[in-house]
């Protein structure tokens, strides 16, 4: 039990990217320990190894893969905490060890995620944002990035992760039979003890920005999903991102930003851009730049959305502020300098299109460009190592 929840944590945490607490977490204990307890008894006794293989053969969280020791040094790259980082972790400051730990229970399990995935609601339901805050730029951005491209994103939906979905179990249910093979009535069970958990408190019924600090892109390439079929293509944008992105100061640009670099996602799954010879952790950030690179040539463009520069320097800031410090991750995305090179990268080829026809490049040759371009962007930028072998070549 022990071990579980141990390892649970740790999957939530490297998810996130949060900071564990110095000093060891105590044991759980109380209703919280009870109601983890009582889930965990209708799970099937190697939930986590299906979950981990529900993840590889999907694609969709490589955060939760194993991590492997990365060829990047540290070292190297300057990189500290970015604000929405920050936010994040202000978001849960007041929680306690336990509190961290129930929610990485819900975390590990993800059923907000695979639900908005492989269960979508309706079209007419759809909103983004607690509120629906988030809809309307949604919506147009993507219908825009749809006339832009030249792809056919009519097999395209762009789909919203709401929290809340934790307290309706039979959705919970639902998922945890698809990708677990559970029971009925053991999902039941279990759902309803997900339920109880997402009810306490510091979770706000599941609410809480962690639970849906998300967004992705998925495309099942022609394969059927077992006990869901064949998805169409999908951009899940979850409430959580848009709700920290906004709080920032970012929220004229963000959702924008958001489905753009996903978009550009399925951008790469149309051509086959996403095999490289690179290993792990420089493959995934190629793509992850690249989309950043996508998205804001997009942004830019007069012939796309066509930001001024105040939205520009915002949306740049955007893709910085999603970057991430975790070198040792094969789903390392890249560290925040490195995608705001990618976004500026992806504005200066959008601003080189010329009057008077503003010609749009189309996404293989942007793509060409943008592996020629991304060594500069990669490139070695922490300012202490570089002073150091000014020094030293200075003293030879």
């Amino acid at each position: 039990m022990r071990k579980f929840l141990a390892l649970a944590l740790t999957a939530a945490i490297a998810q996130f990217g949060l900071s564990v607490p110095a000093q060891a977490a105590p044991a759980p204990d109380g209703r919280q320990q009870q109601l983890i307890e009582r889930v965990r008894e209708h799970l099937p006794a190697d939930f986590e190894q299906r979950m981990a293989e529900a993840q590889r053969r999907l694609g969709v969280h490589d955060e939760l893969s194993d991590v492997v020791r990365s060829v990047l040094d540290p070292a190297d790259y300057e990189c500290a905490p970015t604000e929405l980082r920050d936010w994040l972790e202000a978001s849960i400051a007041d929680w306690t060890d336990v509190d961290r730990l129930g929610a990485s229970f819900i975390l590990l399990a993800n059923p907000v995620m695979y639900d908005a995935l492989f269960f979508p609601e309706p079209p007419r339901q759809r909103f983004f944002g607690l509120d629906g805050e988030f809809t309307a730029p949604v919506q147009r951005a993507f219908g825009g990035l749809g006339r832009f491209w030249d792809i056919d994103a009519g097999t395209i939906e762009v789909l919203p992760a709401h929290g809340s979905t934790v307290m309706d179990t039979a959705r919970v249910a639902r998922v945890l039979r698809a990708l677990l093979g559970m029971t009925e009535e053991n999902a039941q069970a279990a759902a309803q003890g997900i339920r109880d958990i997402a009810a306490l408190p510091a979770y706000d019924n599941g609410d809480a920005p962690i639970f849906t600090f998300n967004a992705f892109a998925y495309s099942a390439q022609g394969v059927p999903v077992p006990g869901v079929g064949l998805p169409t293509d999908k951009i899940v944008v979850g409430d959580g991102v848009l709700t920290g992105l906004h709080a920032i100061g970012l929220g004229d640009v963000a959702p924008q930003a958001v489905v753009g670099h996903e978009f550009g996602h399925h951008i790469q799954y149309r051509h086959d851009l996403t095999g490289s010879d690179l290993p792990a952790p420089e493959a995934t950030r190629r793509t992850e730049l690249m989309a950043d690179s996508f998205g804001s040539y997009f942004l830019a463009h007069r012939r796309g959305a066509g930001m001024r520069w105040v939205r520009i320097k915002h949306f740049i800031e955007t893709y910085g502020n999603i970057g991430d410090c975790n070198f040792d991750s094969p789903g390392h995305h890249g560290t925040p300098n490195q995608r705001t090179r990618a976004a500026e990268w992806g504005t200066l080829m959008a601003l080189l299109a010329l009057p008077p026809f503003y010609r749009v490049l189309p996404s293989r040759t942007l793509a060409a460009h943008f592996d020629r371009a991304l060594p500069r962007m990669v490139r070695p930028d922490a300012p202490l190592r570089i002073e150091l072998t000014l020094e030293e070549k200075a003293a030879a």
